[in-house]
């Protein structure tokens, strides 16, 4: 843990993401030394617990991970964000214990998890949008349309000016910024704006996580992105969220707007995937217990939306039922 209380992050997570060159890799980060770890269930004395993934379900995570060690002293979670594609890879190489993801894991990524001989466990969480965003010096939109962004990001786009996307607007250029390739964030935009996921144009600013999305677009009056709402929410102060047209009319990002569906189709829910044989450690399983039970109440204080409450109490069921499968299974391997 830092001095803050809250679990430690892997400076990895931020690596960048454009470009040919792969960042070196940083100690801590070493298959071999994550597989140990694992092994172990241990690090310092303390029960571990390693979560890497969504850079989205981050802030949630991070608010579960500090009030789940203030109640468990003896056990510690390292939680990680390498995007929701990096954790499931981790997830399935026996690199984590938990992989938080923004979208529903790829057959090719439940294959290679089978492949290994890892059962995901997949329990939603939480529910929140994407929100794009605008600097609060630009006054001059207030709402775009699914069409107009589909003008804007699909591939070859030739849109480059406000003007040029909708007339009346001013004619200066649009800097462009979105998350990483490896966000589950992107490929959900594109597939639902676009209507691929991961086809996007490649002449945007380069942005990596996040965070970053939002200190770039805040930094320039004619910059526009998008990014999970907890993060537009963690950065309200610097940025402008903007309206969107999703057929019905202009609807702000908002936890409510999640619930309803109103903000529908840039709704999605928020998953955690936990390998079923880890639930046999004890620090795992009270981790993710804990997780679906406290949640909800910090889903909204991050900018997100609770499921319903039949959704959490089935994946309740559904954890407490592969909980005792998998103590089943260690005890007859024993």
């Amino acid at each position: 843990m830092n001095g803050s209380g809250l679990p430690e992050r892997a400076a990895s997570g931020r690596r960048k993401t454009n470009g040919s060159r792969r960042p070196p890799r940083r100690p801590g980060r070493r298959p071999w030394a994550a597989a140990a770890l694992l092994a172990s269930g241990c690090l310092g004395g303390a029960e571990t617990v390693i979560v890497d993934g969504s850079n989205s379900v981050a802030p949630l995570a991070e608010r579960v991970a500090a009030a789940f060690a203030a109640r468990h002293s003896d056990s510690r979670v390292v939680l990680r964000s390498s995007g929701t594609s990096g954790g499931l890879r981790r997830l399935c190489g026996g690199e984590a214990h938990v992989a938080t993801a923004s979208r529903p894991m790829s057959g090719d990524e439940r294959a290679r998890c089978e492949d290994a001989g890892i059962r995901p466990l997949v329990l939603p969480v939480a529910r929140g949008g994407v929100a794009v965003v605008a600097n609060p010096r630009n006054t001059s939109v207030v709402c775009l349309g699914l069409a107009e962004l589909a003008r804007l990001w699909t591939p070859g786009s030739g849109v480059s000016t406000w003007r040029s996307l909708r007339p009346g607007l001013p004619a200066e250029a649009i800097r462009l910024y979105a998350p990483g390739p490896r966000s589950g964030t992107l490929h959900f935009f594109t597939r639902v704006v676009v209507g691929r996921a991961g086809a996007s144009r490649t002449d945007h600013g380069p942005s990596g996580d996040q965070a970053a999305v939002a200190r770039r677009v805040a930094s320039h009056p004619w910059a526009l992105g998008y990014l999970a709402h907890a993060h537009y929410a963690a950065n309200r102060n610097a940025l402008r969220v903007l309206q969107v047209d999703t057929g019905a009319g202009c609807v702000a990002p908002s936890p409510a707007s999640f619930a309803d569906g109103s903000y529908s189709p840039l709704v999605r829910d928020l998953f955690l995937y936990v390998s079923e044989d880890t639930l046999q450690r004890p620090a795992v399983h009270r981790f993710v217990a804990f997780f679906l039970s406290a949640g909800p109440d910090l889903a909204a204080a991050v900018g997100y939306a609770p499921l319903p409450r039949a959704a959490y109490e089935r994946s309740r069921s559904l954890l407490a039922g592969r909980a005792r499968s998998a103590e089943e299974s260690g005890a007859q391997g024993s």
